[in-house]
């Protein structure tokens, strides 16, 4: 409708458009070695692949194309100005508002995924006022601060995500009782 995009390349991967993807990949051989920098209100889009722009948004349909045309499941976002990052796609689906990722995170699990991949750290919402700095964080860890009450994310989803990952990373799925957290919930809510 007439938009200008601040980076073209991302335009395929944003709109969720395959087609235009596996084009945009022929006309440029280095498309998959393209790294894109752009607001994110959650998990940080500093110096990511395509495929980690495809994992914020929930593009199932991009991050497929991008993985059939040999994206690094594993690639790594850039360090930031703090010395944070280096965070994979699966970051950003495990943590998604409404488990709008899971169809991804199931896609880059099975596309090998490393579900023990470790960052020093992360600026969830940077700029904004729920900004929180995260620490030596896998994805899993990840997932499970999703329970901080400035994420707003479901207890539920958060715990699905989680039995997932334990899942796919061959380890043990305890029982996850209580959830939701009865305390929480005779408390009228998170603690503030």
């Amino acid at each position: 409708h007439g938009a200008v995009a601040d980076d073209p390349l991302a335009v395929p991967v944003l709109l969720n458009d395959p087609d235009a993807i596996v084009a945009a990949a022929s006309q440029a051989p280095a498309y998959l070695q393209h790294r894109v920098t752009m607001a994110s209100a959650f998990t940080p889009l500093a110096g990511v692949s395509l495929l980690h722009v495809a994992a914020e948004f929930g593009h199932v349909a991009a991050a497929r194309a991008l993985l059939a045309l040999g994206a690094d499941v594993n690639d790594r976002a850039e360090v930031d100005g703090d010395g944070l990052g280096r965070h994979t796609p699966l970051f950003h689906t495990v943590n998604a508002h409404a488990d709008r990722s899971l169809p991804v995170t199931r896609l880059l699990l099975e596309a090998g995924a490393a579900v023990d991949a470790r960052v020093s750290g992360l600026v969830w919402g940077r700029g904004h006022e729920w900004e929180t700095a995260l620490f030596d964080l896998t994805p899993l860890s990840y997932a499970q601060l999703g329970g901080l009450p400035q994420m707003h994310r479901d207890e539920r989803q958060i715990a699905g995500t989680v039995r997932l990952l334990l899942t796919a990373a061959g380890r043990p799925v305890p029982p996850l009782p209580n959830v939701p957290n009865q305390y929480l919930r005779a408390s009228g809510g998170a603690a503030q």
